[in-house]
């Protein structure tokens, strides 16, 4: 095995881990909010808030520093359009979850929690989500991005 493919690897579990973890958890807020109770939406509020730093974080974190070693390792110019999409895509995404979406569902789930559920704090939530989802599909186009490598 090569370091350019060890990189790879790291990269793309990184990937899989980020994207599939952020649909996991769509689909767990689906069910939360499909339930109608909102011990079950606070609690997914809080452990959202909790799951971003401890593993949405990290994987994102695996994914630049690999993907940082990819192109030192490979043939690869830092100039590549897929490269700087990448790296303005990870910058957009990580900031928007990390700087905002986990911090605002983990206050957003401990208010529940506190003062119980309100039509403000549902509707708090739902835009969440609803940022999230964006998110998501950002990170599905830069998968695209990421295996079609337009511009090389």
């Amino acid at each position: 095995m090569t370091w350019y493919e060890l990189w790879l690897f790291v990269h793309i579990s990184g990937v899989a881990i980020w994207i599939g973890g952020g649909v996991v958890a769509q689909v767990f807020g689906a069910l939360a909010k499909a339930s109608g109770d909102p011990a079950r939406s606070a609690a997914y509020g809080k452990d959202m808030g909790s799951v971003g730093p401890w593993v949405f974080m990290p994987a994102s974190l695996f994914v630049l520093a690999s993907g940082i070693l990819l192109v030192v390792n490979g043939n690869w110019d830092w100039s590549e359009t897929f490269i700087v999409l990448g790296l303005v895509g990870w910058a957009v995404v990580s900031f928007t979850f990390f700087g905002y979406i986990s911090r605002a569902m983990n206050r957003v789930g401990m208010r529940m929690a506190a003062e119980g559920p309100s039509p403000a704090l549902g509707a708090e939530v739902g835009r969440l989500v609803l940022l999230a989802r964006v998110m998501i599909l950002v990170l599905f186009a830069l998968v695209f991005v990421m295996v079609v490598k337009p511009g090389t």
